[in-house]
């Protein structure tokens, strides 16, 4: 199957910018410590699954504007893999979807 290299990072993004609220009320409710749910940043634009993660997890992920986090297995084979737990898989996009990703990062600074 031929994917959009464009399609993929806009679903990718989408997760991860619904994930940022996510993380917002979290925050706001006080969860610091505690595993909070997350939604799979994969490509899949039907993915229905979820993580969960401590704030300090989501926000190691989130220091990186190319790195997403997901279920297990629902990397691509040209995502470099940066952290593998039971519960989830951190990975870095590269090449042209890394860039594409990096663009659309709502915590990017113009500069």
């Amino acid at each position: 199957m031929n994917r959009s290299v464009e399609r993929a990072a806009k679903n990718e993004s989408t997760f991860r910018l619904m994930n940022e609220s996510l993380a917002q009320k979290a925050a706001e409710l006080g969860f610091g410590g505690e595993r909070t749910p997350y939604l799979c940043e994969c490509e899949a634009e039907r993915c229905t699954k979820v993580v969960e993660l401590t704030r300090a997890e989501y926000e190691a992920v989130r220091a990186h504007s190319k790195r997403f986090v997901m279920t297990p297995g629902h990397e691509e084979a040209d995502d470099r893999v940066v952290r593998e737990e039971a519960a989830f898989t951190v990975i870095e996009k590269v090449g042209e979807e890394g860039e594409l990703v990096a663009e659309h990062d709502p915590r990017r600074t113009a500069g």
